[in-house]
């Protein structure tokens, strides 16, 4: 009897040792995996956002700037920051001088992006957003695998005299919201707002001299903004 129960006791002992070595193992391999998952994981967010920190631009070099008064004033500024920048600019001019005159645009391979900036003049005149959507359809076919940023046309000051401010600033959102939602239409066509500290809070040109242009002392933070809108899209 006391040799049947010592036998037992043995035994007992060595399902409990067994048991045991298993369970320890298998925290190991649970711990093991979980481990490889969390540096997994780790690596994969730290690619990402590396991914992402080096599609940001120190500049806008190789890219078109085309456009009216507001691009022939900030000429300069682009052409310091980007010298292979290529700069496009008539002042006064409508969306329809660049659909009349668009032979001049640079070949796809000599540009690495487009930044338009067009509308204000003649904002109220029945040919201005037709005119402005048929120019950004002959820009997406002549550049089709680049990037084409539409900058949201900039409201007139409170001491624009061509035409009663707030009339023109009301013919001007129209203008935006339109151009906004045409932009939707195309996968390489961003809609942006390079307005940031030059617009009051009720909505006016800020740094005006006429009620129409940027004053020059703010064409850095005008770039700027072209820059930093350019990045967050």
């Amino acid at each position: 009897m006391r040799n049947s129960n010592l036998r037992l006791l043995t035994t007992l002992s060595i399902i409990f040792v067994m048991v045991g070595i298993l369970i320890f193992n298998s925290t190991d391999i649970i711990l093991s995996i979980n481990g490889s998952n969390n540096n997994i994981y780790t690596k994969h967010t730290t690619e990402v956002n590396s991914s992402k920190k080096a599609k940001k631009k120190a500049n806008l070099d190789g890219y078109l700037f085309l456009g009216d008064s507001y691009t022939v004033l900030l000429q300069e500024t682009i052409e310091k920051k980007n010298p292979s920048a290529i700069v496009l600019g008539q002042i006064g001019v409508q969306p329809g001088y660049w659909n009349e005159n668009f032979h001049v645009l640079p070949d796809d391979d000599k540009i690495n992006g487009v930044v338009l900036l067009i509308g204000v003049n003649g904002v109220t005149y029945n040919d201005n957003l037709p005119n402005k959507k048929e120019l950004i359809d002959d820009l997406v076919k002549k550049y089709p695998k680049k990037t084409i940023y539409i900058e949201k046309v900039f409201p007139v000051g409170k001491n624009f005299t061509s035409a009663d401010p707030d009339d023109f600033n009301n013919a001007i959102k129209a203008h935006n919201k339109e151009i906004e939602s045409y932009c939707r239409k195309y996968s390489n066509v961003i809609f942006i707002d390079a307005t940031k500290n030059l617009i009051t809070e009720d909505g006016y040109l800020k740094y005006t001299k006429d009620g129409l242009h940027i004053r020059s002392d703010k064409q850095e933070t005008f770039y700027k903004n072209i820059l930093d809108a350019v990045n967050n899209n």
